[in-house]
């Protein structure tokens, strides 16, 4: 059976059967989770908003611990969060005293909590963990679903440019059959020159981080296979999280 490949450019569609998804939010949800767990983190709690995330971590502060709060509401830290949704925030030794977080954003986490709907492993990828990623998708079955959580409900050039990525790993790794969404991603990738910085800093996300002063956040998003992370999407009990797998 030969390998099938499908990319969702937008978490307003409906998803097609698959053995797994993995979750793109490149600018920047997928690309500070790889670096959350880099850094020494140990479990990362996905939500849908700013108002479930500030009281999953008053309930999680209430039970003695110290999870950290961070993310974003339109690209900027939402108040009483602890950081923001930059990657470049978090360090070793930040994580060793403080290594659970919650995280909410705009788009990444919502997409990632639809994936989980679906009842087959799920995982939060980016470009600088994108082979890592495809390797372990690889074993779950044939059927890859790429999910990207794109720009307030529509597709977005940023998230669909490192699908393309992704669906050019899978298809280097065999025969694939490729649906129009994997076809369109990878058509991006390879006619935007396969210069992921310039895809991004085109992307209006991109654009509206270097308006912020987020530049050095952008680049770093656009190292491509950088990390071996593979963050998988646990979910036991009530409460999904994020976990390094083999951790």
């Amino acid at each position: 059976m030969s390998l099938y490949a499908d990319v969702v450019l937008s978490p307003r569609e409906d998803l097609p059967g698959a053995d797994c998804w993995l979750v793109i939010d490149i600018l920047r949800a997928t690309t500070t989770m790889c670096a959350f767990f880099e850094a020494g983190g140990s479990r990362l709690y996905p939500s849908e908003s700013v108002e479930e995330g500030l009281a999953l971590r008053e309930k999680m502060a209430g039970e003695g611990n110290k999870t950290l709060l961070m993310g974003e509401r339109n690209a900027l830290p939402p108040p009483g969060f602890d950081l923001g949704n930059s990657p470049l925030e978090l360090s070793p030794s930040l994580l060793a005293s403080r290594p659970e977080a919650v995280m909410a954003t705009t788009n990444g986490t919502r997409a990632l909590l639809k994936a989980s709907a679906a009842g087959v492993p799920v995982y939060a990828v980016c470009a600088r963990n994108a082979e890592a990623t495809v390797r372990a998708a690889l074993e779950t079955g044939d059927r890859i679903g790429i999910l990207c959580a794109g720009l307030h409900g529509r597709a977005a050039l940023d998230d669909t440019a490192c699908a393309g990525i992704l669906v050019e790993h899978l298809v280097s790794s065999g025969a694939a059959d490729l649906m129009d969404g994997a076809q369109m991603a990878l058509s991006v990738w390879r006619e935007g020159g396969r210069r992921l910085s310039s895809l991004l800093e085109r992307s209006v996300h991109g654009m509206r981080l270097l308006s912020l002063g987020f530049a050095a956040d952008v680049a770093y998003a656009a190292k491509i296979d950088a990390s071996m992370a593979v963050i998988r999407l646990y979910n036991e009990g009530r409460t999904p999280f994020l976990a390094a797998d083999g951790e």
